[in-house]
């Protein structure tokens, strides 16, 4: 006789002699093939959970697919893009860039009278992210000016061949008129001249 023999022998005696050692065994394997049950339903909950997700983002796969839309769109952003790049003045170095600014913005308030008290005032400059060799330059005008002369002045800045945005604006229309507005002004720079 073997040792596992001897083992389930001996096993058997006791389960014999106990009646509520059976009742104890039959609760145990009840309480595993439970905990064993409850196991496999988590797992299977997480694979639909992962097959519900996958299909899905399947669909909206599918539902772009055929979708010309999207070429037309990056046409129409390369040919915006192309135009903006367009608008940027060239010039040598960041300082240049200031001076340009400085004697347009000049340029544009010449008209007026030293009654109006327009200042100007070039705040500063960098480079425009992820756009390598594109110089932003920030500036400020000040004046006394009609909502007539305002409206005039902010037309020539829309006109203006180069890229330049309004950033913010102020006007009040009481007597002396006022207006306080600030611009960010575009310019293409050698790469390596903004730091």
């Amino acid at each position: 006789m073997t040792f596992l023999e001897a083992q389930a022998q001996n096993l058997k005696r006791q389960l014999d002699a106990s009646p509520w050692l059976k009742w104890a065994g039959a609760f145990i394997a009840v309480l595993l093939a439970f905990f064993i049950v409850q196991g496999l339903e988590a797992v299977r909950a997480e694979c639909q959970k992962a097959a519900i997700e996958t299909e899905l983002n399947v669909r909206r796969i599918l539902a772009l697919k055929g979708q010309d839309v999207w070429f037309e769109r990056e046409k129409s952003s390369l040919k915006l893009r192309n135009s903006l790049e367009a608008q940027l003045p060239d010039v040598a170095t960041p300082g240049m860039a200031q001076a340009a600014l400085q004697t347009w913005l000049r340029s544009l308030t010449s008209g007026f009278t030293n009654a109006n008290n327009v200042t100007i005032r070039v705040n500063r400059s960098g480079a425009v992210e992820n756009m390598e060799g594109v110089l932003r330059v920030n500036a400020a005008v000040n004046g006394n000016l009609s909502p007539r002369q305002a409206l005039t002045m902010l037309r020539r800045i829309e006109n203006s061949p180069n890229l330049i945005v309004v950033e913010t604006i102020t006007l009040q229309s009481e007597a002396p008129g006022t207006l306080n507005f600030t611009i960010n002004a575009y310019y293409r720079v050698p790469v390596g001249a903004v730091k």
